[in-house]
């Protein structure tokens, strides 16, 4: 399967890595090459991947498209800019060649709504690092669907070995960054109103709460622990979370939050490949 991915930053060159990992013949469209080759270097260094680098062809032309099986747009989350790369591929590929959007906001009926072929436009939203994280949240245009390219898309999905999270109905953010988000908020309230330090948060995560949802998750956690338990706590605590509509800490990292050094960037991201692998042994993969 010969595949297009437009976009060289953090998640194209991953996206990249991975579908030379698993066969399929990659050109990374990047306005600048050296910077593409960095970050390929960056990605494949992950997961030990060097020689899938050979499958990997950067350029800088939409052209190369044009006999492409699929295209992956890994581009800033600017709608304007997704509908318009979008309306610019058609110009080079097949009408049932699925467009598919790595986008962690916007639908398939929104980026497609001005192309001709509107319903062969996909979403994929992987969590990061693709690498070595084996998930797809998976969103399909809301009808009529193009099967031939839907077709396409999932043997894609399949081939890169990836579990598709399908959503059932339009959820803004999908579900990993609601998720994110509604702890993230909760954390830096609780920084925020002087209930502990950045630090002790970030500890009862590491060590409490992240390992326990490493083998259980959330809900299964709660049916482990009892639900009529935690509904008790339930009513007690939820009157009390944040739910404004913003994050103001977010915006003020910072300002009483820890900075994050070049040497401790270095360590949690090693740790945090760790930690994925661990998981991916942990249930058997």
């Amino acid at each position: 399967m010969k595949v297009v991915v437009i976009g060289a930053g953090t998640m194209g060159s991953r996206v990249a890595v991975r579908c030379a990992q698993y066969g399929c013949d990659v050109a990374l469209v990047a306005r600048n090459r050296a910077r593409a080759d960095a970050a390929l270097q960056v990605a494949a260094d992950e997961v030990d991947a060097r020689a899938a680098l050979a499958r990997i062809s950067p350029c800088d032309d939409l052209s190369v498209a044009s006999d492409a099986q699929l295209v992956y747009e890994a581009i800033p989350e600017v709608l304007a800019e997704k509908q318009k790369l979008f309306g610019e591929l058609e110009g080079f590929v097949g009408e049932h060649v699925p467009l598919v959007s790595g986008t962690s906001t916007f639908f398939p009926d929104r980026m497609g709504c001005s192309l001709e072929f509107p319903k062969r436009v996909f979403v994929a939203h992987f969590v990061h690092p693709i690498t070595l994280v084996p998930l797809a949240e998976i969103v399909t245009p809301s009808e009529n669907v193009d099967r031939s390219a839907e077709a396409t898309f999932e043997r894609w999905v399949e081939r890169l070995e990836l579990e598709p999270i399908r959503l059932r109905r339009p959820l803004t953010g999908f579900v990993v960054n609601r998720l994110q988000f509604a702890l993230v908020r909760e954390a830096l309230n609780i920084v925020e109103q002087g209930g502990a330090t950045a630090e002790d948060v970030d500890l009862i995560m590491r060590l409490g709460l992240a390992p326990r949802w490493t083998a259980t998750g959330p809900i299964e956690s709660v049916a482990l622990g009892g639900p009529a338990t935690f509904a008790h706590v339930a009513r007690s605590i939820v009157p009390t979370l944040d739910d404004r509509h913003s994050i103001p800490n977010l915006e003020r990292l910072n300002s009483g939050l820890p900075a994050i050094g070049a040497e401790r960037r270095t360590s949690a991201v090693e740790a945090r490949k760790k930690a994925y692998v661990f998981a991916r042994r942990l249930h058997g993969d």
